[in-house]
């Protein structure tokens, strides 16, 4: 017994033995798909895998279909990947015709699938027309829900997966700490490190759940600038012990939520990076910003933060480096600090845009082989890309799979029903009180008169279609008659007509920059006209309400409103989306939403301030004193869901209150009781009719 039991165990070790060798030497025993493929590239394969490129136009028209001169181009060249545009995402099906034909000019030679990328942020900057727009990053950031922000990256990512785009750049992980900031604002959850890798997270993870790769930007972090790198070059002048204090947090948040690219920012840190250039706008000698940083990207983003995925540029044709840099040197110094990806290192927007990509693309390959770009630098740059589209399948040859179900499933997708609804919850969330004398809001008043006044003819029918969602749900009191307006081109007469008939008058302001707090300066829309409005609704007996819908700074701007609530998106819509089925026009959700709720007596208002709110000088500039700190924000007084009133009057009042909600519950449970019979007995005729 005992011999047959080793006979059988040496029987079993001979089969095990050789399979776990086989288990353990795994990519001996199966050849590296990386590796080989990487070894069979040309020097030329591999700089174009490298590159990134924009059909963004051509002769002066937006491509929305591949024409024969860049399907040619992306055939003859082994491109990493495109970013696609506003002007290349017209509506759902014509969008992914786009992208399935991209893919498929690309796909000679078995070559890697490209990226396909766009700047899908939400809000502020969202490039799909027929997308769900969602809220911009700082109304996340005011719900303080880390599931709105996964909500808004998994609505983004089924969208874009649905349109055959598989890289998102977003989200932005900018802590926007200066209030003058030109190019981040409401693009930035908060001003707090915290809260922006809370909500970067979240909003991670709801990409990837649709298995879109996310791109965090713009790192080391944009949100402490006065300049905007589209037009200029950004200087920060704090130290790397700083950095790590607040901008940084919230890149190593989304590394540990496992993101797969960073998008480098176009910003000098002369604390950080002392290397020089001279400049071939100036002549002078300048600091090298961070996208040609070895310093930062080789030592701190790869060696300190221990980053090991895809780097790639901001734009290269932007001012920060197309004015200072030129070109080939702006290439070289990029990738020998450790850049993976360059995005739009050329403009094929024509036959001779095409001619100059073909020259840099040649030139590029002669600087590797004369040894002044890094050969080892390149191989590691397209290892980490040929690995990343491993992972997430795109180093397989593209299959189109049927097209037809595809485009379906897209129309059905992009701009959904179920999105919009997600999406205008999240809205509502956001709508933060301000300032709410004498309990102006929520607007309850039986028989009166609203006026409200936009900005912009674009918000007249968001502003509309949000009065129509309070009216169906029953929120708007019998006898008022809300009237809508557009304050922006209309004469002093016209507005002192209208505001002579209102109770209650309610103005938009959009403040797009710090310069349009000052009343003198046409930035923006409000400022000095709010400020008449304001005195000539007080002087005919009218109450006045300020609604933010951009930056919130101004919310203490006008001290003489009676109320002020923050909406964080003056996105307006050009179509009513309940009239039309498909390819809904994208449109904003945060002002239809701030209408809804200004009637929504019984909805709970729990938007905070993300950021700290300056005062304001006499100047109408921001002082370093804090008018409103973060996490500030007012509550709705609760009113009885019985009766409709508020229960806060006395003891007497508030035990009336108390035997209310006794009485509404009991009212709710025998409807629901009721409900339920009613089905049951409607089962049993059923049964009944089909059994005799």
């Amino acid at each position: 017994m005992k011999n047959r039991i080793i006979k059988i165990l040496s029987v079993v070790l001979s089969v095990l033995i050789p399979a776990g060798s086989l288990l353990l030497s795994g990519s001996a025993a199966q050849p590296d798909t990386v590796e080989q493929m990487l070894s069979s590239m040309t020097t030329e394969e591999k700089i174009t895998q490298m590159f990134m490129i924009a059909p963004r136009y051509y002769d002066g028209v937006g491509v929305t279909e591949l024409n024969e001169k860049l399907a040619d181009l992306f055939g003859r060249y082994a491109f990493g990947g495109a970013i696609l545009f506003a002007q290349n995402a017209v509506g759902a099906e014509q969008t992914l015709r786009l992208t399935d034909s991209l893919q498929k000019a690309n796909a000679a030679d078995g070559r890697p699938q490209l990226f396909i990328s766009i700047d899908q942020e939400g809000g502020a900057v969202s490039r799909l027309a027929t997308g769900t727009l969602l809220t911009g990053n700082m109304a996340l950031g005011a719900t303080g829900s880390e599931e709105a922000a996964h909500k808004s990256g998994e609505i983004i990512g089924e969208e874009l997966s649905a349109l055959g785009i598989n890289v998102d750049f977003a989200p932005v992980l900018d802590v926007n700490s200066d209030p003058s900031n030109p190019v981040i604002g409401t693009r930035s959850f908060s001003d707090d490190p915290g809260l922006v890798s809370e909500m970067g997270r979240s909003f991670i993870r709801g990409l990837h759940s649709k298995n879109i790769i996310t791109a965090l930007k713009h790192f080391p972090g944009h949100g402490d600038t006065g300049t905007d790198s589209h037009t200029g070059l950004p200087v920060i002048e704090k130290t790397y012990s700083e950095l790590k204090k607040n901008e940084l947090r919230p890149f190593a948040a989304g590394i540990s939520a496992g993101a797969e690219m960073i998008m480098t920012a176009h910003i000098q840190y002369p604390n950080i990076e002392t290397g020089t250039y001279r400049s071939a706008l100036t002549g002078e000698d300048i600091f090298l910003p961070a996208t040609l940083s070895e310093t930062i990207i080789t030592d701190i983003l790869r060696g300190d933060m221990g980053y090991n995925g895809v780097v790639v540029t901001d734009a290269m044709n932007m001012d920060a480096i197309a004015g200072h840099f030129k070109k080939l040197d702006a290439i070289e110094l990029a990738i020998n600090a450790g850049i993976d990806m360059l995005l739009m290192p050329g403009a094929p927007y024509s036959a001779s845009g095409i001619k100059e990509l073909e020259n840099t693309i040649s030139r590029t390959v002669g600087r590797v082989e004369s040894g002044k770009i890094s050969m080892e630098r390149v191989d590691a740059a397209v290892r980490r890309i040929l690995t990343l589209k491993e992972k997430r399948g795109l180093l397989d040859a593209y299959r189109q799979g049927d097209i037809d179900a595809r485009i379906e499933a897209a129309k059905a997708t992009v701009g959904s029903k179920e999105h919009h609804e997600a999406e205008f919850e999240i809205a509502k969330d956001s709508f933060t009180l301000i300032k709410n004398d004498g309990d102006m809001l929520p607007l309850r008043e039986k028989d009166q008169n609203v006026l409200i006044l936009t900005a912009y003819e674009n918000e007249l029918l968001s502003v509309e279609y949000g009065k129509g969602l309070a009216a169906e749900n029953g929120l708007i009191p019998e006898g008022v008659n809300v009237t809508v307006g557009c304050y922006g081109d209309a004469s002093d007469e016209t507005l002192d007509l209208q505001i002579e008939k209102a109770d209650v008058v309610i103005g938009i302001s959009e403040l797009t920059s710090a310069a349009g707090l000052d009343p003198e300066k046409p930035a923006g829309a409000g400022g000095r006209q709010l400020d008449k409005l304001i005195k000539t609704a007080h002087e005919k007996g009218a109450r006045f309400m300020i609604l933010s819908a951009h930056l919130p700074y101004d919310c203490v701007r006008f001290p003489d409103a009676d109320a002020v609530v923050l909406c964080w998106s003056d996105k307006g819509m050009s179509e009513d989306p309940r009239e039309i089925k498909n390819d809904i026009p994208q449109y904003g959700p945060c002002i239809p939403a701030a209408i809804y709720m200004m009637f929504a007596k019984f909805e709970t208002v729990e938007g905070r301030l993300p950021v700290d709110i300056p005062a304001i000088t006499e100047d109408y500039v921001f002082s370093d004193d804090i008018a409103l700190e973060r996490g500030y924000g007012l509550s709705y007084k609760e009113f009885c869901r019985y009766c409709g009133e508020s229960h806060d009057k006395d003891t007497a009042d508030k035990l009336k209150g108390l035997l209310h909600k006794l009485l509404y519950w009991l009212r709710e449970f025998f409807d629901r009781l009721k409900e339920k019979v009613i089905a049951l007995f409607e089962r049993l005729r059923t049964f009944i009719k089909n059994k005799f």
